[in-house]
């Protein structure tokens, strides 16, 4: 389940305003599990924003609450939090809990997005004592071709996809066939029929039979060069400005229409924004079919050549792919990869660097450090390499080919040097007679080579995806 909570991440910041939708129906539903748990040791899987583990935990004796995304346990930390409740990051089919913890589970609308729920719920069978109660609401889907069949269409093309669409009569014979007996349930009027379901288990739990090691992802996490916040930003204002055009709407003066009109008019414009964001997301994402990302970084570790025994250097290194990209193209050698992690790129981080390093198989060939590409923190000629991508043109009221010049000092005469981004003459200003003054000043090799002309990306894309004038300096100094 790791590799797919990136979705999740990505709505955290308005996953609430989308549930309002169901606000009734979780009324009710909050009521029955308050009655479920009384007095209980509770867990709560897929706990998402902690609508459900807020509203319910003051009538359990202790309740954990736990979600595999960052950003939504970030957003269930906000605000109130009862005193015996506790957010915590874990993956339901994998969990690090002892056998025969708790007295409940709640999973509530997860199982049906989930690939392999049988694994989740056999988990649940493992954590929960004898006598334990599964407390499982789940959308159902008995009008296929009507409301339901709609929504769910829709939740799937936003990137949330039903991996089982179940009716009352389904959902319950597949809890059965997992170990539990249906006890009660209701159905619950919803956007999508809600079946709140009570039960319980059928035998003694389940025993756990795997290591540890069995719970460690494995695969590294790159992230996206579109930060999951900004898209969900510009998705929460087009949503604001869309329900501020409708309420103003309603007022029938010339004040109210034009208010109308102009919160309208946003939210279009935001809403084209936010859709040019998420194409641009899924073109970069290294789990989409583009993979833009992966290209451009396996493209320009082509050109980084390091000595063995040697060491580079990738300036900006975000989440450390171009850094082990180069680092496992030269295994012989050691990489430093420097970034200063700004708020802007807050899902960029040291730590999320060296956990993919790890997973990459390099965690003891990388260094991750903070450092600024301004002013470089290493003596001249340190480096067998040099390398970045994308960097410096978001860096404001900095000369680029000053920077260019920073990073080449800190190279040794003799070694490479690949640096990618989009060097416009608006931007960069005259490349061309800045790779002559390369040349003048003693370099082996100087030259651009445009990204643009089919080597990562066609023109098209790159005017398309704001990357017009992408292109790399390389050479040997």
């Amino acid at each position: 389940m790791k590799s797919e909570n990136s979705i999740w991440n990505f709505y955290a910041p308005v996953y609430n305003l989308f549930m309002r939708i169901n606000r009734p129906a979780y009324r009710e539903m909050y009521a029955m599990i308050r009655r479920a748990i009384a007095g209980k040791t509770v867990l709560e899987l897929a706990t998402g924003t902690g609508l459900i583990a807020k509203n319910t935990a003051d009538a359990a004796e202790k309740m954990i609450a736990a979600d595999f995304a960052e950003n939504m346990l970030a957003q269930a930390r906000k605000g109130y939090v009862p005193s015996n409740l506790e957010f915590q990051l874990a993956d339901a089919a994998f969990l690090p809990y002892d056998d025969d913890s708790f007295d409940a589970v709640i999973i509530s609308n997860a199982l049906h997005i989930i690939p392999e729920p049988e694994k989740v719920l056999a988990e649940i069978r493992r954590v929960l004592r004898p006598g334990g109660r599964l407390i499982a609401p789940n959308f159902i889907h008995a009008d296929k071709e009507g409301v339901s069949g709609a929504m769910s269409k829709l939740l799937t093309a936003a990137g949330i996809a039903f991996e089982a669409k179940w009716d009352e009569e389904s959902y319950e014979k597949f809890i059965e066939s997992n170990g539990f007996n249906m006890i009660s349930h209701t159905v619950l009027k919803a956007s999508i029929p809600l079946m709140y379901a009570e039960c319980e288990l059928k035998e003694a739990p389940l025993k756990k039979t795997y290591s540890l090691f069995d719970r460690l992802p494995d695969e590294p996490d790159y992230r996206n060069w579109v930060p999951n916040g900004m898209i969900a930003g510009f998705c929460a204002g087009t949503c604001a400005l869309a329900v501020g055009s409708a309420i103003a709407g309603k007022n029938r003066s010339s004040f109210g229409k034009a208010a109308s009109f102009i919160l309208g008019a946003g939210a279009v414009g935001l809403g084209a924004a936010s859709a040019w964001l998420c194409y641009c997301h899924e073109r970069y994402s290294y789990k989409g079919e583009r993979k833009l990302s992966k290209q451009v970084i396996e493209g320009t570790a082509s050109l980084v050549h390091i000595p063995d025994g040697g060491i580079g250097l990738d300036v900006g290194c975000g989440s450390g792919a171009l850094t082990i990209a180069c680092t496992k193209k030269n295994p012989g050698a050691k990489m430093i990869g420097i970034d200063r992690w700004g708020a802007e790129y807050a899902s960029f981080n040291k730590e999320l660097c060296e956990y993919n390093a790890r997973v990459e198989g390099v965690g003891d060939s990388v260094e991750f450090r903070p450092g600024n590409a301004v002013k470089l923190d290493f003596a001249d000629e340190t480096f067998d390499a040099v390398t970045s991508n994308y960097v410096y043109h978001n860096i404001s009221g900095a000369d680029k080919q000053e920077l260019l010049l920073e990073t080449l000092r800190v190279l040794k005469k003799g070694g490479t040097f690949a640096i990618h981004d989009i060097m416009s003459p608006k931007r960069y200003g005259d490349m061309q007679a800045f790779v002559r003054k390369l040349r003048d000043m003693g370099y082996e090799k100087a030259e651009l080579i445009d990204t643009t002309n089919g080597l990562f990306m066609t023109r098209t894309e790159a005017a398309v995806m704001a990357l017009s004038g992408s292109t790399i300096l390389c050479g040997v100094k």
